[in-house]
C-alpha cells in the first residue's frame, strides 16, 4: 500500500506542473512558435499522464490484496536484479548510439548539436566513474 500512496502522490505532482504550466500558458504573453509548442506540448503531456497516473493509483489503493502484490514484485529480488541488468544494457547501447550521433552530425556540419551531445556523452561517461568508485567503497 505504501507504493500505491507514493505512486499518487507522485502523479498528484506530475498534474500539477502541467497545471502550473496552463497557468503561465494563460497568463503570459507570447507569440506562437517555438516556446507555444513547448508549453502546449509540457501541459498537455503532464496533465494526462498525470491524470492517468492518478486514476491507476486510486484504483490500485481500492484494492489492497493487488496494491500488495505490485509492492512485493517492486521488490523481489529478481525483478530488482532485471532491472539493473536492463539499465545497464540501455546505458551501454546509448553510449554507441550517442557516439555515432557525435560522428554524423560532426561530419554533417551541424556543430552545435555535435557539441551537445558530445558535452552529454562526457558527463554521462563522468557520472558513471564516479558513481562506480562510489558504490565500490560503500560495497
Amino acid at each position: 500500500m505504501n507504493y500505491a500512496k507514493k505512486t499518487l502522490l507522485y502523479f498528484i505532482g506530475h498534474t500539477s506542473v502541467g497545471i502550473i504550466a496552463l497557468l503561465y500558458a494563460l497568463f503570459s504573453s507570447f507569440s506562437g512558435g517555438y516556446r507555444e509548442g513547448m508549453i502546449s506540448g509540457i501541459i498537455g503531456g503532464f496533465i494526462t499522464t498525470g491524470v492517468l497516473g492518478i486514476i491507476v493509483s486510486l484504483r490500485l489503493i481500492k484494492n489492497p490484496k493487488k496494491a500488495a502484490e505490485v509492492e512485493m514484485a517492486k521488490t523481489e529480488e529478481r525483478t530488482q536484479f532485471l532491472r539493473m541488468k536492463t539499465g545497464a544494457a540501455i546505458y551501454s547501447v546509448m553510449i554507441y548510439v550517442e557516439s555515432a550521433g557525435i560522428l554524423v552530425t560532426g561530419l554533417l556540419g551541424f556543430r552545435e548539436i555535435c557539441l551537445t551531445l558530445a558535452a552529454v556523452l562526457i558527463i554521462k561517461v563522468i557520472l558513471y566513474i564516479g558513481f562506480a568508485s562510489h558504490y565500490s567503497k560503500k560495497y
